[in-house]
């Protein structure tokens, strides 16, 4: 046995790692109609037989409608969503790798002409540059929302067996709450 701390088994809490190396929250753009289907199986998958401890999967899956992907991001809203985690959660566990996901809502970060149409949200209407949405100002009805949004992803990741999730928010809705330049509310 390698005595490389990198190769080392890690504790965390009550997840033990193979070993410290991981690849972090990506979106490869494999997903069909939002799952991830075969293609993006294999593509953690492989990563897992190579040796890794934790391969995190979906940079930004969108846990809400009016949070449209633009990078063809999984779905986490849909409950159709957790057999195809189900499986890739699997067959990474057989290989001995951990399986974790990046949940998100864009906010204004998204397009308002992507998945069902419906406006960009955002703590304030100012223009996001890159995207270029010009998003609805939230109501206390749709925090509410989106935090409800927030907790039925997770609990459909607990339900296909990953190993935790991680909640991006840099440049997301989240963030657009932290900064005086998008938070008017």
């Amino acid at each position: 046995m390698s005595t490389d701390p990198l190769l080392q088994p890690y504790q965390l809490k009550h997840i033990t790692f193979r070993n410290r190396i991981m690849t972090t929250s990506h979106e490869p753009a494999y997903a069909e109609d939002g799952m991830p289907k075969e293609r993006y199986r294999a593509y953690h998958v492989e990563r897992a037989k190579a040796g890794i401890a934790l391969t995190m999967t979906a940079g930004s899956a969108a846990i809400s409608k009016d949070s449209p992907p633009v990078f063809n991001n999984i779905l986490a809203y849909k409950d159709e969503v957790v057999p195809w985690m189900k499986d890739l959660v699997d067959e990474c566990h057989e290989h001995g790798a951990k399986v974790m996901i990046q949940l998100t809502h864009l906010g204004r970060r998204t397009r308002w002409d992507k998945g069902d149409w419906l406006p960009a949200v955002s703590p304030s209407h100012s223009r996001e540059p890159a995207h270029r949405a010009f998003p609805k100002k939230m109501e206390e009805w749709d925090i509410d929302r989106i935090v409800k949004d927030f907790a039925d992803a997770s609990e459909r990741m607990k339900a296909a067996g990953l190993d935790g999730l991680e909640i991006e928010s840099y440049g997301h809705l989240m963030d657009q709450f932290w900064s005086p330049l998008t938070n008017t509310l």
